[in-house]
């Protein structure tokens, strides 16, 4: 039986064992949040260009994660001289900006550490998932924002909002109720980067979820093909400007599981041949890619 002081003593070599575990980590560059999945594909548009990576995950707050690593990425690369705006089809605006304790802790995360800023994701913002675009706005990560949404009830909610920086930029945020509106706010722009953000639950429109209509009801797949076709004005402009793609699946605000994964598929078909993390090494040809470039 162990002494009473060597048990402490063993304790105390057990916890600081399990510290040095906790600080433990194999490689911080491919470190990201929980479930997450992410692709590299070469770029829809230009060849010449580096490809951009499309990033799937459950919770739409950890597309913080993903937009901060490609500026970083892209800033360290000296590809962009400002961040990339940010596109975004969305049931709900997300909209809501850090208060001010918010935004001390955000001003002391480091950027440049994939495990500090996949934790910040998972345990800081939201759980609402409705912080992740001024959060990231505030710290630079992010320019302007185009939000197509159908979450508005009055005029005043559709008004352009602005959010300054901890730099002092002002980033102005642009809400669409119609993807013409979008179309059209967008070609008439200066962007030249973008990041375009994608949660499944635009593709709603009756939501009891979110309180609109006592079932679900969904655009149909004709209408999203039309949308999201690489010809379509908007695709092409979003395409050549592209930086990367994110994903939010979040099933339970899409009807279901299985809802939500019949619209991954859209997507999917529309984009790609074969599906999204089709890998044969050693054969390029039978991996994923772009349909269009097929």
């Amino acid at each position: 039986m162990e002494s009473v002081f060597n048990y402490k003593d063993n304790l105390r070599i057990r916890q600081k064992q399990i510290l040095k575990m906790k600080r433990f980590q194999r490689n911080d560059e491919y470190l990201t949040p929980p479930g997450s999945l992410s692709q590299l594909l070469s770029h829809p548009i230009n060849k010449g260009q580096n490809g951009i990576d499309i990033s799937i995950f459950n919770d739409h707050r950890y597309a913080f994660f993903f937009w901060n690593k490609w500026t970083q990425n892209l800033i360290k690369e000296d590809r962009i001289n400002y961040p990339p705006c940010l596109v975004t089809l969305d049931w709900h605006q997300d909209l809501v900006c850090p208060e001010d304790l918010e935004k001390k802790y955000l001003e002391k995360l480091d950027l440049n550490s994939n495990q500090d800023v996949a934790v910040y994701a998972w345990n800081n913002l939201s759980s609402i998932n409705d912080t992740h675009i001024m959060s990231a706005a505030y710290l630079n990560i992010i320019g302007d924002v185009y939000v197509h949404c159908r979450q508005g009830s009055f005029d005043s909610d559709w008004e352009d909002d602005h959010i300054i920086d901890r730099y002092g930029n002002t980033h102005t945020i642009k809400k669409f109720k119609d993807y013409k509106d979008l179309e059209n706010g967008l070609l008439a722009s200066d962007e030249n980067n973008v990041y375009f953000d994608i949660d499944l639950d635009f593709f709603t429109l009756q939501n009891p979820f979110n309180g609109e209509g006592p079932i679900y009801t969904y655009l149909s797949e004709k209408t999203i093909k039309e949308m999201l076709d690489h010809k379509h004005p908007l695709m092409q402009w979003i395409f050549k400007r592209l930086q990367g793609i994110t994903i939010a699946i979040e099933p339970e605000h899409s009807g279901g599981l299985l809802k939500a994964n019949r619209l991954l598929n859209v997507i999917n078909n529309i984009w790609f041949k074969p599906s999204l993390f089709t890998s044969y090494p050693g054969q390029w040809d039978k991996e994923t890619n772009w349909k269009h470039l097929r």
